[in-house]
């Protein structure tokens, strides 16, 4: 069993300032033990048991659930999703937990400051912003 690297909950204030900057509300983020049981629970398919986070917006809402527990298996497979897309060079930057909860924050935020779901454009814009929030 992997351990907990990561609790959500414990980064409130860093995820409710990284919200207000793009114009969001704290009441976006919804911090759940599992984004898969919470996605079963609301009648939204969700096929992966490791989902982190998970973004559900329009143009004029924006509603992020979030695991409160990134594990190190969750946290190794999302770092290879990003690399297989194409984001070596960047993944470097991403050397401490808060700096991948930063990422995982700006890439959920992305679906609605985009307007997309696609991965790359949402890692792009994510890796982008990171000096604003990564110390």
């Amino acid at each position: 069993m992997s351990r907990t690297v990561i609790t959500a909950t414990e980064h409130l204030s860093l995820l409710h300032a990284m919200l207000a900057h793009y114009g969001l509300s704290p009441e976006c983020l919804e911090i759940v033990p599992d984004v898969q049981a919470w996605c079963v629970a609301n009648g939204v398919d969700e096929q992966s048991p490791w989902r982190a986070a998970k973004c559900f917006y329009s143009p004029s809402s924006c509603h992020i659930v979030m695991r409160d527990e990134q594990t190190d298996s969750m946290i190794s497979s999302a770092k290879g999703a990003m690399l297989y897309r194409g984001f070596a060079d960047e993944l470097e930057s991403l050397d401490s937990d808060r700096k991948y909860l930063v990422h995982l924050m700006l890439h959920e935020i992305a679906c609605f400051t985009l307007q997309t779901s696609e991965q790359e454009r949402r890692d792009a814009w994510a890796f982008q912003q990171m000096h604003c929030h990564a110390a």
